[in-house]
């Protein structure tokens, strides 16, 4: 498995509203999907910053702070060779579009993921 960056991060915040306009406004990061209590939020090399709020029913899943998804080649494949390594998931694998991610857990306690997809176009997939 290679890890070519880091292609997404996630955080659940209960100041969703003001989170996200601090991201719009003060850091100059692009909509790309919404809905509510959820946004996806791209800087212009393609990177998304996903916030989630209360509402969301994944805000559980990421309120102890970031989160980060490492993009690889292909997902199944890494997958399995994190196991084979002794990585346990928390999920299984997901999908929106063309992109694909699942989570797992550190030895530090804090989650983490693997992702695909076209970060690097500039309209939703």
């Amino acid at each position: 498995m290679k890890v070519k960056g880091v292609v997404w991060v996630g955080t659940a915040t209960s100041s969703y509203d003001e989170t996200v306009s601090f991201f719009q406004e003060t850091m100059g990061l692009k909509p790309f999907h919404q809905k509510d209590g959820l946004s996806i939020l791209r800087l212009d090399s393609g990177e998304w910053v996903k916030i989630f709020g209360p509402g969301d029913p994944h805000f559980e899943e990421f309120n102890r702070g970031p989160v980060v998804e490492f993009m690889v080649d292909d997902l199944d494949e890494a997958r399995a060779e994190l196991e084979a390594k002794g990585v346990e998931f928390l999920t299984e694998n997901h999908g929106w579009g063309d992109y694909s991610w699942t989570h797992f857990k550190g030895p530090d306690g804090n989650i983490y993921g693997i992702t695909t997809g076209p970060y690097d176009q500039a309209e939703a997939g």
